[in-house]
């Protein structure tokens, strides 16, 4: 009888569910989009009992489509948006409040009042994040705060997850309160080195213990689900760049992997040993897995695949977003125009939660093809400001970066990465990293892999782009760049 792994990838704009066989191909692909709330300039908002329906829907479909049994599939591995928060009471299984969505800007203020009181100087001592909305902790602290008592009843009964450990007491029917080392990591109020809750920020941050989960390493039986015909083990959990980190098989100090999906997530593996940023950037943990954690440096970019979005949706210069890579060839390479895709903020090295986007350069010759090459060119200009801080930090050059995410299928865009960045860019055999990374920790905690030494085997290069631009021509493009950033970040300072 043939043996699959389930991977449940839960992204910012989609849900999906992507079946591997015991080899790590993939079989079946099922995908559903959801829907975004935005009730307030910076707000965004998910339902997550209908993230948790469309899940529950999706692994229904593909056992279906499959014709599989329960016994069939030997693990399930989650990965997910990370940072997203859900509180929700534990006897009636239901939200207080709609998922706060990392994207989220609406704690801006309370970031501010902490900095101004130095409390930024610990927060990042302890967890290696700069503080910022974009994490846990301040939307915690809003929901507890601004959610009608009645609401809440007890706190005892409240729980805290990010959208895996909602997941996950969804699937086992509440028995399993469980999160990753990953996942916990970007909450704001875990201390990765010493791999505990901190104390003092959940005092800094009004938040009690007794909402929290249970921190685990990546790969490990994390429970049983009894929702779909028979027991099936959930068997590794991730956060989604780190999901993909593993899937590109950065397991080496130094290498270093993109994803451009609806935000861009820059990820370098810099070992064992936990080192702060000096140049804005985040110190992560990268995994943990058999009893070996590693660590990373991380940049991200907010909007990457939402810029997309917002052209196609909200524009209307498009129907499908496969066709920005024709479109792209169609600018004008004459005209000068720049955007800054900071629909909901800036993100590293700026942290500038308030910025918002901005088009320069406009002229009555403007075109909407030099609009979506600009937008694409944005995205390769904020990897470059990624890559100087993390070269700085490491003290390394970055040769090379393994991409992955939905807009690597663009040609276009992959050589104006290039070309900008003045780096290799190499394109993966198998672009659906996220997922596959979490297979893999099933894999390991299901016994079909051994170590992370056989997850590097699976893992081979499909295209290779190098730059085709002088570094001169590129120079000046990127003090303009600059330029623009800081008069737009003094625009809405």
């Amino acid at each position: 009888m043939k043996k699959f792994i389930l991977s449940i990838d839960q992204g910012t704009t989609s849900s999906r569910v992507v079946l591997y066989d015991h080899k790590f191909i993939i079989k079946d692909i099922a995908q559903k989009e959801f829907t975004q709330y935005f009730p307030r300039d910076g707000w965004v908002e998910h339902d997550a009992e209908e993230i948790w329906f469309d899940v529950k829907k999706l692994i229904n479909l593909i056992i279906k489509n499959n014709k599989l049994k329960p016994s069939q599939i030997i693990s399930i591995g989650i990965t997910n948006q990370r940072e997203t928060t859900v509180l929700w009471n534990k006897k009636t299984g239901k939200p207080i409040y709609k998922a706060i969505v990392w994207q989220d800007r609406r704690t801006a203020n309370y970031c501010n009042k902490l900095k101004s009181n130095k409390k930024d100087r610990i927060i990042q001592k302890i967890t290696g994040l700069v503080l910022d909305p974009y994490f846990s902790a301040t939307k915690i602290n809003w929901i507890i705060k601004n959610t009608p008592k009645k609401n809440i009843g007890q706190i005892k009964n409240i729980l805290f997850g990010t959208i895996d450990t909602w997941l996950l007491w969804k699937l086992t029917n509440g028995k399993s309160h469980y999160t990753d080392i990953t996942n916990a990591s970007r909450t704001m109020i875990y201390d990765p080195q010493k791999e505990e809750w901190s104390k003092e920020l959940l005092k800094l941050f009004g938040i009690n213990k007794s909402l929290l989960p249970q921190v685990k390493e990546n790969s490990y039986h994390f429970g049983t689900t009894k929702l779909f015909g028979g027991n099936i083990v959930i068997g590794g959990i991730a956060g989604d760049q780190q999901a993909a980190t593993i899937g590109q098989a950065c397991f080496k100090t130094g290498q270093s992997k993109s994803t451009y999906g609806t935000g861009c997530f820059m990820l370098m593996n810099i070992g064992n040993k936990f080192k702060l940023s000096t140049n804005k950037l985040l110190t992560t943990v990268a995994f943990k897995i058999n009893g070996k954690k590693m660590f990373c440096y991380e940049g991200s970019i907010f909007v990457a695949g939402s810029a997309i979005q917002w052209l196609r949706d909200k524009m209307l210069f498009f129907k499908d977003s496969k066709e920005t890579d024709k479109i792209y060839s169609q600018a004008n390479k004459n005209e000068k125009v720049i955007v800054v895709p900071a629909l909901t903020g800036l993100g590293a090295p700026h942290w500038k939660p308030n910025t918002r986007g901005a088009i320069f350069g406009l002229t009555r010759n403007t075109s909407q093809a030099d609009i979506v090459k600009a937008t694409l060119d944005s995205l390769a200009f904020q990897t470059k400001d990624l890559i100087e801080s993390m070269e700085k930090d490491a003290k390394t050059k970055i040769k090379e970066i393994r991409v992955d995410g939905g807009m690597i299928n663009n040609n276009n865009f992959l050589q104006s990465l290039s070309n900008i960045t003045q780096v290799e860019i190499i394109k993966p055999q198998n672009i659906e990293t996220t997922s596959l990374g979490v297979a893999y920790l099933a894999g390991l905690n299901a016994g079909l892999i051994k170590n992370i030494n056989e997850i590097k085997k699976f893992w081979k290069k499909n295209k290779v782009k190098k730059p085709k631009t002088s570094k001169k021509i590129i120079q000046k493009e990127i003090i303009t760049w600059k330029k623009t950033i800081k008069n737009l970040t003094a625009l809405n300072s």
